[in-house]
């Protein structure tokens, strides 16, 4: 691909699960930390991420026909990403099959979009599929600003490895983020407007942790802790497993 001139505009398209609207925002604000700023509704943005998911039937044709559709009336394509799902488990296949798309990056690893907008702006395609989910939210912003209903990440992943589900893949491994870290942004949030935050993972059931004091605890503990959190009005929490209830 050529050099690109940086972009001044985004627009995430997110597909899916509460999961993916929660990543769809939080790669909105690292754009946003970056300089780029949502493109107007109606007009073409100069940096596009389709943010995928797997579950859905035919997902991966739909995302080439996604890309097709972002061609513009004089030809030309807005820098394209593919995000999510489908990027991890079709990485080098979308590279391969979409000469238009500049980056793809899995569900772990979105927090290097900056340096892969560096490295589309030198003329290099790059993917980014490390499974890593810690260092994903230890590269994001903090969040200052929220909706009245927020989404929270607590965990990512599934071991079950269910014979029709393909989340052990495109996820990974179990995960659990850290009580502390959990609690401070949920604070942040609450702080930032939200008065209901809905707890999402995989398999939110899984999560475990050490609380403020050292204990050992579960998905109970957290909702307890969080539920004292002056100005939450409402706490939910999707996906769980049956084997962790």
């Amino acid at each position: 691909m050529k050099p690109t001139t940086p972009p001044k505009t985004y627009r995430v398209k997110s597909f899916g699960c509460q999961m993916n609207v929660y990543d769809g925002e939080r790669m909105g604000e690292l754009l946003a930390a970056q300089g780029i700023t949502p493109a107007p509704e109606g007009e073409d943005a100069d940096l596009v991420v389709l943010n995928t998911c797997h579950i859905r039937e035919k997902a991966t044709e739909k995302v080439y026909s996604d890309i097709g559709r972002l061609r513009r009336e004089d030809g030309s394509s807005p820098l394209i990403a593919v995000a999510g799902c489908v990027a991890q488990a079709e990485g080098e296949e979308i590279m391969a099959r979409a000469p238009a798309v500049s980056m793809v990056v899995g569900p772990q690893a979105y927090q290097t979009l900056p340096a892969m907008l560096e490295r589309a702006a030198r003329g290099q395609r790059s993917t980014e599929m490390d499974l890593a989910a810690e260092a994903k939210f230890a590269g994001l912003p903090q969040r200052r600003t929220a909706p009245p209903a927020a989404f929270l990440t607590i965990q990512e992943g599934c071991d079950k490895f269910c014979t029709y589900c393909v989340v052990p893949y495109t996820r990974g491994a179990e995960i659990s983020r850290p009580f502390a870290e959990l609690v401070a942004e949920a604070q942040r949030l609450v702080d930032g407007g939200a008065r209901e935050i809905t707890l999402l993972g995989q398999n939110v059931s899984a999560w475990s942790g050490e609380n403020a004091k050292g204990h050992s605890t579960g998905l109970a503990g957290l909702v307890r802790e969080l539920a004292k959190i002056d100005g939450l009005a409402r706490i939910r929490y999707t996906t769980s497993h049956p084997a962790d209830m």
